[in-house]
């Protein structure tokens, strides 16, 4: 009988594991919805780099080449920042609203259920829950407003967007099974019959919901919000970790070596961590404060060169290999590698399946956590603020991310650092696959 290999031992534990974050239908929508809120993140995004010149006043003060250039606009950003923040204040202060929306949109659609409407129903209860109107008495102590508390409308109230967006789908799937639902005739026009057709599901939503908050509140003085996050709080908290975010990025990169795309599974979780950490960042920066480090950030870092499993040094290291199969490869994934996408070079080489180069593959974004661990403890890196969450050259998004040219010149530093881990391993496989090619 056949030895089974380490790896095969591996698979055969990790890939129903896998197999099943990626199909399952709620943690689909969970991505899926996140990813739709792009264009929002990137609006927020654009402001937060407008309203935050990445010089400060006392090198200004100082005078020099920097200060010529980046003054005015210092100046501009300074004397303006309220208007400048509302684009921001409008969409990442919000994004908890849109991330409820689209979760229940895509939730729904995979039921082949209404999508609007569930999507409506969705961003409904979560403000409700969230953002409830409150009446304010301004300075002069007898003009009152009503105004909504955005506070848990962002990225701090995420945990329960994404709740709200996948029960209240199951809430409306259960009236519809159970036909729970008002029936117009024929006659009437579609877009009425549907309108007609949700208001026992956003009836029995709002019951569940809004009752739910009510109790939470009158039996502990909090929200529903806080609830989730404090009942939440212990297990992100050892997942927002040092050693969490090493766990995680071996799974993730086993992920990979079994043939599934494990950044993409694992960011399923750590995408509300992400969003809540680059939220209370922005809030600091926003008062004047310092943005703070959090070890989320870690794993973000660890794909700094050339993606997952920073394979652009193995990229580099290929360019000038005696191996045909291995220097075409690498030929074909320089350009994709310098943004972040190693698709070519993980299906090409391969990476997956192959035990010399799982190796380090899974070790090159350990060793990089660690020297960026180091690095953010001296502050030579910056943490981010400013949420960035599409494809740019190496080294475009980390100056984005925190207008910092320390960290933009990051993952150039880890170049060496990358091919150093891949080195004596890429020998060997280039080495059997030499003598393969010869012997063909």
């Amino acid at each position: 009988m056949e030895k089974k290999s380490f790896l095969d031992r591996l698979a055969k534990f990790l890939l129903p594991i896998g197999n099943f974050l990626s199909q399952q239908r709620h943690v689909s929508a969970i991505s899926t919805g996140f990813m739709s809120t792009l264009p929002v993140t990137l609006l927020g995004a654009v402001s937060q780099i407008l309203t935050n010149p990445p010089i400060t006043a006392e090198a200004i003060a100082k005078g020099g080449l920097a200060a010529t250039i980046l003054g005015p606009w210092y100046n501009f950003a300074t004397a303006n920042k309220e208007i400048l923040s509302v684009p921001y204040n409008m969409t990442m202060g919000l994004v908890g609203i849109f991330a409820a929306f689209a979760i229940a949109y895509h939730l729904a659609k995979s039921y082949k259920m209404k999508q609007l409407q569930s999507g409506f129903i969705a961003m409904i209860m979560f403000m409700i829950v969230a953002g409830p109107a409150k009446v304010l008495t301004l300075a002069d102590g007898t003009t009152t407003v009503t105004a909504i508390d955005t506070f848990l409308l962002g990225g701090t109230g995420l945990f329960t967007a994404i709740i709200i967006g996948l029960l209240s789908v199951e809430i409306t799937r259960f009236c519809e099974r159970k036909h729970l639902v008002l029936k117009m005739p024929d006659v009437v026009p579609v877009a009425m019959a549907d309108s007609f057709s949700s208001l026992v599901p956003l009836l029995l939503n709002l019951v569940v919901f809004f009752g739910l908050n009510a109790l939470v509140t009158v039996a502990t003085g909090y929200g529903l919000p806080l609830m989730i996050m404090g009942i939440l709080s212990m297990p992100l908290a050892a997942l927002n970790s040092v050693p969490g975010m090493i766990i995680v990025a071996i799974f993730a990169m086993l992920l990979w070596v079994m043939g599934i795309h494990g950044t993409m599974i694992v960011f399923m979780a750590l995408m509300p961590v992400l969003f809540g950490a680059i939220a209370q960042n922005a809030a600091l920066v926003a008062a004047g404060q310092e943005p703070i480090f959090q070890p989320i950030m870690l794993f973000m870092g660890s794909m700094a060169v050339g993606g997952s499993g920073n394979t652009l040094g193995l990229v580099l290291l290929g360019l000038k290999s005696k191996s045909s199969q291995i220097k075409a490869v690498s030929q074909i994934s320089l350009v994709p590698g310098f943004f972040g996408i190693n698709e070519p070079v993980t299906f090409g080489m391969p990476i997956m399946y192959n035990p010399i180069l799982a190796i380090p593959f899974i070790l090159s974004p350990l060793v990089n956590m660690v020297i960026i661990y180091v690095l953010y403890q001296v502050h030579f890196l910056k943490p981010a603020f400013i949420m960035i969450m599409s494809l740019m050259p190496m080294g475009v998004g980390e100056f984005l991310g925190t207008l910092s040219l320390t960290n933009a010149i990051l993952p150039f530093l880890l170049i060496p650092v990358s091919m150093a881990v891949y080195y004596p391993f890429y020998k060997v496989y280039e080495k059997q696959l030499i003598a393969k090619e010869t012997a063909q």
